[in-house]
């Protein structure tokens, strides 16, 4: 009996060390709901950066298991140069992590480029698309000897918290790679292909679209984060508003929403994941699947017009008499402009006349926009709230709501006391349907709605209302571009 117990316990170790850990995992699981920020000026160190602490965690946790011996981890983000996230994708794919990072084409830092030297430099060519890699790629700097029974033994700052970091330690880990930073950025546009064999021995890689992804132009403008494993936790899904970057922690109010165990949307978003690094163009067919109470789109919509903007049908969807009363629609959008948002807005407004209680937090409309719902709100049509300030007045918003949801408590569809959320990546532009690559994520739970609703009073009691009470001045502001 003792031998047997022996041999099982020398067999855990040999995986453990194996999968790169030194130490047994922990039970950390990713909390599955909504997380918020607060921007600069408002909050702690924490409560800026919690988002991107949240999906840092998920990345620190992913690690090669006896049940996913080769975990994926996949990353979109339009920008990104937030340095403790490179570092962990970094060690991620150093402790045999594959690792699949998209980036908008102009993302051009010291952290982007950091990350694409150390993923890309084991890349190759397959200039023929046959399946046989043109060369032998070379050992890159994620495909290194582990020397896993050492940890660390550092610190590392997140937030407010100084942190023992439970990371393994690696040889060589600071050894400049094979790769120069050129040829690596160069590798990225190797990627696209019908096989992985450009990717090299770590399966890992960065790539950047050229416009969109799936588009005929626009940008690379989701934010997505997906773990085949993390921690206790399958198949994880992570949406967001928020880019990995520093911005997205302190000038903007952003939303992340986490659906562990979900394996019919990962399996779809992964497969999207995909299509963008092949840079496989969108098809007539719309994207999109239901998955319990989670229904996840995909765009840019070819053939897309008002007709078939599914942001339109779902506020279509809404009627103003509900068992709560008057139905609630609570509005938190960044970039609004266009003549699609002109109908958006059209349909907001139709619900307020009908009698729903309609409440708008605005981050970077257009003149046009701003000038209509501040008409609206004088009107007293619906309740208005600015969210830019520049607290230097060097006349440049310093924070704004980057946020793009819509809440809604009353009658969707035949319910008549249905609570929903819709929220993503995608602002209220023509764009956002038809080029660029983005997800939006509706959620009809009544426990995301009251974490959204108390995240919109938040904002919405750090902006100035519309029009002013009488005898409060306002500061002149001006839209920061979309982001």
């Amino acid at each position: 009996m003792h031998v047997m117990r022996r041999a099982l316990i020398l067999a855990l170790a040999t995986v453990l060390l194996a999968s790169g850990t030194g130490f047994v995992a922990s039970a950390y699981s990713p909390t599955g709901g909504a997380v918020f920020n607060k921007p600069r000026h408002f909050g702690t160190q924490a409560d800026h950066y919690r988002i991107l602490t949240t999906i840092e965690a998920a990345i620190n946790h992913t690690r090669p298991t006896a049940n996913d011996p080769h975990p994926v981890i996949m990353v979109t983000s339009f920008l990104l140069d937030r340095g403790v996230a490179v570092t962990d994708l970094i060690d991620a794919c150093r402790r045999h992590v594959q690792v699949r990072v998209i980036l908008d084409q102009d993302i051009d830092n010291a952290n982007s480029r950091r990350l694409i030297k150390a993923l890309n430099s084991d890349n190759v060519k397959d200039r023929n698309g046959d399946g046989i890699a043109d060369s032998k790629p070379k050992a890159g700097p994620c495909n290194r000897r582990l020397r896993a029974n050492r940890t660390t033994g550092g610190t590392l700052q997140r937030g407010t918290h100084t942190v023992k970091r439970q990371l393994p330690y690696y040889q060589n880990r600071f050894r400049k790679p094979s790769m120069s930073v050129d040829a690596a950025t160069q590798s990225v546009r190797i990627v696209p292909g019908d096989t992985e064999v450009t990717w090299g021995k770590d399966g890992s890689y960065v790539k950047r679209c050229e416009g969109s992804c799936r588009g005929p132009g626009g940008n690379m403008h989701s934010k997505m984060y997906l773990f085949s494993h993390t921690g206790n936790a399958k198949h994880v899904v992570m949406e967001s508003s928020s880019n990995l970057n520093r911005g997205g922690a302190l000038l903007g109010w952003n939303d992340l929403f986490v659906m562990p165990n979900r394996p019919a949307s990962y399996k779809v978003y992964a497969a999207i994941h995909r299509e963008m690094t092949r840079d496989t163009k969108a098809g007539d067919k719309k994207v999109e699947v239901v998955d319990g109470p989670y229904t996840s789109r995909f765009f840019p919509m070819r053939h897309a017009s008002k007709k078939n903007d599914p942001t339109l049908r779902d506020l279509k969807t809404i009627s103003c008499t509900s068992a709560f009363g008057p139905t609630q629609v609570h509005v938190s959008m960044f970039y609004w402009k266009g003549y699609r948002g002109d109908y958006l807005l059209d349909k907001l407004l139709s619900l307020a006349r009908s009698g729903c209680q309609v409440s708008v937090i605005y981050g970077a409309p257009s003149v046009e926009i701003a000038g209509r719902l501040r008409n609206a709100a004088k009107a007293g049509l619906v309740d208005l709230y600015d969210s830019r300030w520049d607290f230097d007045e060097d006349g440049f918003n310093e924070i704004r709501t980057h946020a793009k949801y819509v809440l809604v408590k009353g009658t969707t569809g035949t319910d008549h006391a249905s609570y929903q959320v819709w929220t993503g990546s995608q602002n209220w532009v023509g764009g956002s349907l038809t080029k660029g690559d983005e997800v939006s994520l509706n959620i009809a739970t009544e426990s995301a709605y009251n974490r959204y609703i108390a995240d919109w009073t938040m904002i919405k009691n750090h902006s100035r209302k519309i029009p002013a009470p009488p005898a409060t001045t306002t500061t002149t502001t001006r839209s920061y571009d979309a982001v």
